[in-house]
Order: C-alpha cells, then structure tokens, then sequence
C-alpha cells in the first residue's frame, strides 16, 4: 500500500513540473541584448534559436531571462536584469 501511494505521489509530481513550465510567458525584445548576472552561457549549436535558447531557460529555476546572441552563437542564462543594451544581433525574453 506504501509503495502505490509513493507512485501516485512521484506520478503527480511528473504531471505538474511540465504543466508549470508550460505556464511561463516571456516577453521577447529584439534586437536587444540583456546585461546581469550570469548563471551560464551555452555556445552549442543545439542552443543557436530562440526556442531552443527559451527552453534552456525554462530549464533553470534560477533562470529571470535569456539572450540568443546569433553574432557570437550564443545562449546567456541569467539570474537577473540590470540593463537592456541595443544590439541588432541578439534577441532576449525576460520572464513575465
């Protein structure tokens, strides 16, 4: 009896980390890129669009906003915002 509650539980706690995730609305900036402490920067090709760099955000709990540099290839996580910086090769979203 132990074991079908801990599976019912375990089965709950799947079901409700997607849907939260699924919740988060960004505001999305073009051409402008986000400056602010960084919790990591991701330069792999898998992480080189704007969705892929989205969902690494969604990922981290930490995570308050992203920067998709197409210039340098990149993807900056960040734990916060201290300025937006005009730049025409980036596109940011900060969490809503």
């Amino acid at each position: 009896m132990i074991k079908i509650s801990k599976l019912i539980i375990l089965g709950t706690i799947f079901v409700a980390i997607p849907a939260f995730t699924a919740d988060m609305v960004f505001e999305t900036k073009a051409n402008i890129a986000f400056k602010g402490k960084i919790a990591t920067v991701k330069t792999s090709k898998k992480f080189r669009n704007l969705e892929a760099c989205q969902s690494l955000c969604e990922s981290r709990s930490s995570c308050a906003a992203f920067t998709l540099n197409i210039g340098k290839g990149s993807c900056t996580i960040l734990k916060n915002v201290s300025q937006e910086v005009s730049n025409t090769n980036a596109t940011s979203g900060i969490k809503q």
